[in-house]
């Protein structure tokens, strides 16, 4: 539990220096295009979103101190490794941190992109879309890790894709069942005068 509070905590810190510049950014586009207050639902999801994107880089993409030189790890490209490296560690040590941490941990971190996508923009509610974004920020950063000193793998691909996929069920459930709150989220189209 200590490891999964650090992790939250790491990413809280993060997510806390980069939502001032977030909050700037916004207000410079608000500024160029406009906004309108009926929009703030979609301006406030769009500051979530990026948040979690932050969060999400900052303990995957960015070194951390006493790491080790990237030499010593390596890139795992055995699927479903994982899985039996997680039940070993569970059923003959009892070790459950694997579990958190490299199971849920890779599922639970993409579920808001899969979540928010939709949420967000409506080209995205068709569950491929979202899906395969998902599996591109997990391919971009599988490939950021390479040269620094955590492993790349490919089980994380399948995890994080699912994650997203998870995500895109719990927002085609939330639209079914309040379906003007989520279209609320959605940023209007302009009216071209």
């Amino acid at each position: 539990m200590y490891v999964i509070i650090n992790y939250l905590d790491d990413m809280l810190f993060f997510i806390g220096i980069a939502f001032p510049l977030i909050v700037i950014w916004r207000l410079f586009r608000w500024k160029k295009r406009g906004f309108k207050l009926k929009e703030t639902l979609h301006e406030i999801g769009i500051l979530v979103f990026f948040s979690v994107l932050v969060g999400l880089f900052s303990q995957t993409i960015i070194p951390k101190a006493g790491d080790v030189p990237a030499y010593t790890t390596g890139v795992n490209l055995e699927l479903f490794r994982v899985v039996e490296e997680t039940y070993k560690s569970v059923v003959y040590l009892g070790f459950w941190q694997p579990f958190y941490i490299n199971f849920l941990g890779n599922i639970i971190l993409f579920m808001p992109i899969g979540f928010l996508l939709p949420l967000l923009f409506k080209r995205m509610e068709l569950f491929i879309l979202p899906v395969f974004v998902g599996l591109c920020i997990s391919l971009f950063i599988e490939i950021m890790q390479i040269p620094q000193s955590r492993s790349s793998d490919v089980d994380d691909l399948w995890l994080n894709t699912l994650g997203t996929f998870l995500g895109y069920v719990c927002y085609y459930f939330v639209r079914k069942a309040f379906p003007s709150f989520t279209g609320a989220f959605k940023r209007m189209k302009r009216q071209v005068y």
